[in-house]
């Protein structure tokens, strides 16, 4: 879906408002790990580190997430809540950064998206279950008690926190001053170092925040892409078994009593879902449309772009749309299979009333008196 170049402003030093959750001497950095070294020691480039997404099943409140993340004591983090330039409209309308000086970044997205870079496991799951207890538009009492055990370091029980998909990459940091960018070669990410003391490179650091973004997006567009895949695989076979079982009976022989109105019902609700499925694909998924805040950014673009292409997020939504098409090509033919059947029921029907008339005019002949006669 394109949209007019003059849509979003100049986000020169961005155009973007950022909200920092109060923090004793918290500071905001893009690479703590970067950072922690402080130039004492060179990353070999084999020092392979990780960057996760995980999507969960609820949208975020993050102004809730933040506070909530601002609080944690090991490890300490320092979060800032960017309000996007752009219509009002636009899916992507904050994103939530969390930094730490010992620990991994997070970025996190309204729509339920978690980007983890260079965290441990523990902190992960952890990470995991304190954005499962701060939803979006929840109605009726909070989860108080639930965000304060996170916070004292317990888990918590919910399945909740269970993400309904996850996808990784693999990065190096780079030397300051370098692009950051994705190797099509061996799938890996190199982020440029940002200098220890960020007070004068602010426009750096900022510039290195939104590659952060940039990079979380593309992840944020292929672990939604893995979620529909599978959401599309299960109904689509579960909605074919059921079909081809009702489909057998109706084939039978003498199947009479198959009642073909609840056939038909079934293959209108599974061309609704496919219809459903294929508006989410092509329409509200926008698994090939760039985001409102890069149309003005070209770097952070090109490395959207890139993470996009290493997903092969284009091939993968065109099969899906040539599976949903050929189920679409099916029901078609079973629908006319059923309206077919319908009127050789009917044709039935209409031979044995006139069989039975027929019957009936017979025996009145050999008896010698006509129904219809007696009847007047």
């Amino acid at each position: 879906m394109l949209r007019p170049p003059g849509r979003l402003g100049r986000l020169g030093c961005c155009r973007l408002a950022g909200r920092s959750f109060p923090r004793t001497g918290g500071v905001l950095r893009l690479a703590n790990a970067a950072s922690r070294g402080n130039g004492s020691r060179v990353e070999d480039k084999e020092d392979l580190k990780q960057v996760w997404a995980h999507l969960l099943r609820r949208s975020i409140n993050l102004t809730v997430l933040g506070q909530q993340v601002s609080q944690l004591k090991g490890p300490a983090y320092s979060c800032r809540l960017w309000h996007m330039a752009g219509p009002k409209a636009s899916p992507l309308a904050q994103v939530l950064i969390c930094n730490s000086d010992t620990a991994g970044n997070v970025v996190v997205l309204p729509n339920g998206c978690l980007v983890l870079w260079d965290t441990e496991e523990d902190l992960r799951q952890r990470m995991l279950q304190l954005a499962a207890s701060c939803p979006a538009n929840r109605h009726g009492p909070t989860t108080i008690g639930a965000v304060q055990k996170v916070l004292e370091g317990d888990y918590l029980p919910a399945e909740s926190s269970e993400p309904l998909a996850s996808e990784s990459l693999d990065f190096v940091y780079e030397a300051a001053g370098k692009e950051t960018r994705l190797d099509k070669n061996t799938g890996q990410l190199h982020v440029a170092r940002v200098a220890a003391d960020p007070s004068g490179e602010k426009g750096a650091l900022q510039q290195a925040q939104l590659e952060l973004i940039a990079i979380s997006l593309g992840l944020d567009i292929a672990v939604r892409l893995d979620q529909l895949e599978a959401k599309i695989e299960e109904q689509t076979v579960k909605g074919w078994q059921a079909l081809e079982k009702e489909v057998a009976s109706v084939e039978e022989r003498f199947a009479m009593s198959v009642t073909l109105k609840d056939i038909s019902n079934r293959v209108f609700r599974y061309e609704r879902m496919i219809h459903e499925m294929r508006y989410e694909l092509n329409a509200a998924g926008r698994f090939l449309d760039s985001p409102d805040l890069l149309w003005e950014n070209p770097n952070e673009e090109r490395l959207h772009d890139q993470v996009v292409r290493h997903f092969d997020v284009k091939r993968r939504t065109d099969l899906l749309n040539e599976r949903l098409s050929y189920s679409l090509d099916f029901l078609h033919t079973l629908g006319e299979h059923v309206r077919h059947l319908y009127s050789v029921r009917l044709e039935r029907m209409i031979i044995i009333l006139i069989t039975l008339e027929l019957g009936v005019g017979v025996m009145g002949l050999f008896t010698g008196s006509s129904p219809h006669s007696a009847a007047k």
